[in-house]
């Protein structure tokens, strides 16, 4: 069903054609995007025209430099084990020789598990540039495009004074390889902009940026109908419109809901049971959501309510400004990019404030007054 959905996604043909041109490409979009099913989904189109060996790592799990770089390192060496074992005993013996360390564990499987450990002692610049560089000499070896997937960029923010370092590091490296490429995503909007969509920053223009915007209503609706039509159940058009309202056609959400709606025993899908479906998706994130809001400051509370109940466009008029009971504009802005900046909201192309999470959303404009 994914790759049905993300088939759904408009800027799948311009992904699948940028990698096929082995450009550098990075995602925007909130969490629950389908981001890596679209990746994936447009590398193995794109490999039908031209090989292509494709990494992915997903830095949300790193918490420092060091960590990111062992599984960095980790990832490309198993990796290579399908490639060229010839290659990988030489890119073992060239981490060696930086004396970087690494443990081969035998598995199950007849294919052995290669990790790089964390050691206490950090790594030092020469390391750093030694696994960076993995990639590129592996391609160069064995004449083959690769194609690193790094989801969750903006961690590297998290990483506190190191980023700066790594930043620097990662784009003085790749923009002197010549057989590898970047696919990179992200969910923070207002940071992955800070990384790659502002000037003053040096991964600017690293590659085309791609903002992922909601699957269209009507395609959506469309879909949903016709799925249900296979499986020999009705659903009325109100009713998709109920679900991709509460979703706001975010692709994760809509398919969990899809799925719970699809098991009524009931050929005519009622309204009790849509609205019954909804609020089992919700008690999945109550309590999330619960604690969430506790910690947000008041002004910030106010706004985000405020902000639920409305369409996100004019949040500067005299009406949003009364609901929101922030006084006055200048008060309201300073709420508003304190919550852009910690990424419970963001801005689409045409200036509309939208959540991040949807569903939380919904969840405030149907508990607040």
């Amino acid at each position: 069903m994914k790759n049905d959905l993300v088939s759904l996604i408009d800027e799948k043909t311009e992904l699948i054609e940028r990698i096929s041109l082995f450009d550098n490409v990075v995602i925007i979009a909130p969490y629950n995007f389908e981001k890596e099913s679209l990746i994936n989904y447009s590398i193995q189109k794109a490999s039908v025209e031209k090989k292509i060996v494709s990494i992915s790592l997903n830095m949300l799990f790193s918490v420092s430099e060091d960590e990111f770089l062992c599984k960095y390192a980790s990832e490309i060496l198993n990796s290579l084990k399908a490639i060229s074992k010839d290659s990988l005993k030489s890119s073992l013996q060239d981490i060696s020789s930086s004396k970087i360390s690494y443990i081969i564990e035998a598995t199950e499987s007849d294919s052995d598990k290669i990790s790089v450990p964390n050691s206490n002692a950090p790594f030092n610049t020469l390391q750093k540039e030694a696994i960076l560089n993995l990639p590129e000499k592996i391609a160069k070896e064995n004449k083959v495009n690769v194609l690193i997937c790094l989801s969750e960029f903006q961690s590297v923010i998290s990483w506190n004074e190191i980023e700066s370092f790594f930043i620097d590091l990662f784009h003085d490296i790749t923009k002197r390889q010549n057989h590898v490429r970047y696919c990179i995503s992200g969910s923070h909007i207002y940071q992955m902009n800070k990384l790659f969509g502002n000037k003053n920053s040096l991964l600017y223009k690293f590659g085309h940026i791609t903002y992922l915007e909601p699957i269209a209503k009507e395609q959506f609706s469309d879909y949903i109908s016709k799925s249900f039509k296979k499986v020999d159940k009705v659903i009325e058009r109100d009713l998709i419109s109920k679900i991709l309202n509460v979703t706001e056609r975010n692709p994760r959400y809509t398919e969990f809901l899809f799925s719970e709606v699809l098991k009524s025993n009931n050929k005519i899908i009622s309204h009790e049971w849509v609205e019954n479906c909804i609020e089992i998706l919700l008690r999945r994130y109550i309590a999330s959501y619960k604690s969430k809001l506790s910690q947000y400051n008041v002004n910030q509370r106010l706004f985000l309510i405020a902000l639920s109940k409305s369409n996100g466009k004019k949040i500067y008029s005299l009406d949003f400004i009364r609901k929101s009971g922030l006084e006055y504009s200048a008060k309201l802005d300073k709420v508003k990019n304190s919550l852009l900046k910690e990424g419970t909201i963001y801005t689409i192309s045409d200036k509309t404030i939208k959540f991040t999470d949807p569903l939380f959303k919904y969840w405030l404009a149907e508990n607040f007054d």
